[in-house]
C-alpha cells in the first residue's frame, strides 16, 4: 500500500513539475506583453502630446501668414499622426485580448498547478500517517510481547 502511495507522490510531483514549467513560460509572455503594452501607451502619449502641439502650431500659421506650403505640410503631419495614433489603438486593443487570453491561461495553469501540489501532499499525509499507525502497532506489538514475558 505505501508503495502505491510513493508513486502517486512521484507521479502528483511530476505532473506539478511539468505544470510549473508552462506556469513559468505563460508568465514570461504575460511580462512581455505587459510590457509590450506599456510602451505603446507612451508611445500613444507622445503621439497625443505631438498632435496637440503641432494642432497648436497650425493654428498660429493659419492665423499668421498664410503660408499656404507650410499649412500644407502641418495638415499632412496631423493626418499621418492620425494613422498612427489609429494604428497604435488597433495594436494595443489586440494586445489587451492577448494578455486576457494569456491572464486565463496562467489561472488555469496555476489552479493546476495547486491541485496537483495538494494531492502530492495529501499523499504525502497519507503515508505519514500509514507509517506513524505501522509503527505503533508494531510498538503496541513488543508493548504486548515484552508484558507477557515478565508476566511468566
Amino acid at each position: 500500500m505505501s508503495k502505491e502511495l510513493k508513486s502517486s507522490i512521484q507521479r502528483w510531483d511530476s505532473m506539478a513539475q511539468s505544470v510549473e514549467k508552462k506556469v513559468n513560460e505563460v508568465q514570461k509572455v504575460l511580462i512581455l506583453v505587459r510590457d509590450k503594452r506599456t510602451k505603446l501607451d507612451n508611445e500613444q502619449t507622445k503621439l497625443v502630446d505631438m498632435k496637440r502641439e503641432y494642432a497648436s502650431k497650425l493654428k498660429e500659421v493659419q492665423r499668421g501668414s498664410h503660408d499656404m506650403e507650410k499649412v500644407t505640410y502641418l495638415r499632412r503631419f496631423l493626418t499621418q499622426l492620425d494613422v498612427a495614433a489609429k494604428a497604435i489603438r488597433a495594436e494595443l486593443e489586440t494586445l489587451a485580448t492577448q494578455q486576457s487570453k494569456i491572464q486565463e491561461q496562467f489561472r488555469c495553469l496555476n489552479s493546476e498547478q495547486v491541485k496537483f501540489n495538494t494531492l502530492a501532499t495529501r499523499s504525502r499525509n497519507q503515508l505519514s500517517e500509514r507509517l506513524q499507525r505501522a509503527d505503533q502497532k508494531d510498538q503496541d506489538m513488543l508493548n504486548v510481547m515484552r508484558f507477557e514475558a515478565l508476566k511468566r
